[in-house]
């Protein structure tokens, strides 16, 4: 049942802002210890012991269920698996030497972790909660880095740190099947949610490679800041975040045109080495060291609606963050799962005088794009009637369905489509 436009402001508004639901979880990486925190209202709770297994902890990842979060401790050789709820330690896992990155499993079923001097990925059966393999890598230099799962494929990827080899590795972590040489001093990676590409920080060059899985071939190079270490994509694979350590900068980019996405930059002194994105609020969150005296995790609104912000934990030296399962073929437009929503950005926002829209469709659909104004008013259509799947771009000059140039002020854009519904802030600065 359609509600009348008057009546939905309330609701515009709402799904405009952050609203996302459940906990994210922070490691720093001087105290050895974590924190699990409110995703709605940012209130922190108590400290999460991680030692011995977790020393030094190098990465996070919640498992595609979303009830557990899984932390490696570089210095502790180890795994600790924390209930997402509540923070209690559930098990602690011994693995290879020096721990740097997990991945799950497409089904949940297995997780690899990668350990940087032993060599290997280790398997580990995550009913069991223990190491049932390990998969030998050969090392040129500082020995297997960060790892990432292609949820199309189910296959993995990895990287090799400092050095510029990326492999792909079955999907039970048991061969690999292709290596390639590219880049530099690669670091971290990320797969698009569709499997076309990898994306991979090249610290040595101060880029992002962008690799088609198909050939393994470099097909773009985006470059970004001093030092890039984190790196994550949308779920709807429109926009690419990157950190960079030693200027502190954040980078985003929109995924078709390779343009850069504007985000609110960080504050001097921050060290920001991870990122996580958290689709529900539209929000990247990034750990940022130890900044002006604090342990701050940063937020930043990536649909324009400047919901960014920022908060502190009491541990020391915040390093990485982890805010949303890891993705799956359930979250893909890969066959046999569910189709994804539509999703809506604009930039810049604020604009003047004219704000480009752009929306992905998952499927084809019947498409209504308008314009309202804070009292739920419609303003001017920008898009109507049946629309293919992909990517649409258009621009809105600030004008009414008369073509009146609006006043300076908070507008809703609003779209529906395939039964879902998104809506953001655009901002008319005159």
């Amino acid at each position: 049942m359609t509600r009348p436009l008057p009546l939905i402001l309330a609701a515009l508004l709402a799904a405009a802002g952050p609203a996302a639901a459940g906990s994210g979880l922070v490691a720093c990486s001087t105290t050895d210890n974590a924190y699990a925190f409110d995703l709605a209202t940012y209130a922190v709770g108590p400290v999460i012991d991680l030692l011995p297994e977790g020393n030094y902890p190098y990465d996070a990842t919640i498992n595609p269920a979303g009830t557990e979060v899984w932390v490696c401790g570089a210095a502790g050789d180890g795994v600790v698996v924390l209930d997402r709820a509540s923070g209690a330690v559930l098990h602690r896992i011994t693995t290879g030497e020096y721990p740097v990155s997990i991945a799950f499993s497409d089904d949940g079923a297995l997780a690899l972790v990668a350990c940087r001097d032993s060599d290997r990925v280790d398997i580990i059966d995550t009913a069991a909660y223990a190491v049932t393999g390990s998969l030998p890598v050969p090392s040129n230099y500082l020995g297997p880095g960060n790892l990432a799962l292609d949820p199309v494929s189910k296959r993995f990827y990895l990287v090799e740190w400092y050095d510029d080899l990326l492999y792909e590795i079955a999907p039970d972590g048991s061969a690999i099947l292709r290596q390639v040489s590219l880049g530099s001093d690669f670091w971290q990676l990320v797969v698009a949610p569709d499997g076309s590409r990898v994306y991979v920080t090249d610290r040595g060059t101060d880029q992002v490679r962008v690799v088609e899985t198909a050939g393994l071939t470099q097909v773009n190079t985006l470059p970004v800041g001093d030092d890039p270490w984190g790196i994550d994509v949308t779920a709807d694979g429109m926009t690419l975040v990157v950190a960079c350590e030693d200027d502190g900068t954040i980078h985003a980019f929109d995924t078709a045109t390779w343009s850069s996405v504007p985000l609110a930059p960080l504050p001097a002194g921050a060290t920001p080495r991870d990122v996580d994105i958290d689709d529900a609020a539209g929000l990247a969150y990034i750990p940022g060291g130890q900044a002006a005296g604090d342990d701050p995790v940063f937020y930043r609104d990536l649909t324009g609606g400047g919901g960014d912000g920022s908060f502190t934990v009491p541990g020391s030296n915040t390093n990485v963050v982890a805010v949303q399962a890891q993705m799956n073929s359930g979250g893909t437009d890969a066959p046999g799962s569910a189709p994804a929503a539509p999703a809506l950005a604009c930039w810049p926002n604020p604009f003047n005088p004219k704000v480009t829209v752009r929306f992905r469709l998952p499927a084809p659909a019947t498409v209504d794009l308008a314009a309202y104004d804070c009292r739920g008013r419609r303003l001017a259509i920008l898009a109507s009637g049946p629309r293919i799947a992909g990517e649409h771009v258009l621009t809105w000059d600030g004008r009414d369905a008369e073509g009146r140039p609006l006043a300076s002020g908070v507008y809703l854009l609003r779209l529906r489509a395939g039964g879902h519904e998104r809506c953001l802030r655009a901002v008319l600065l005159k």
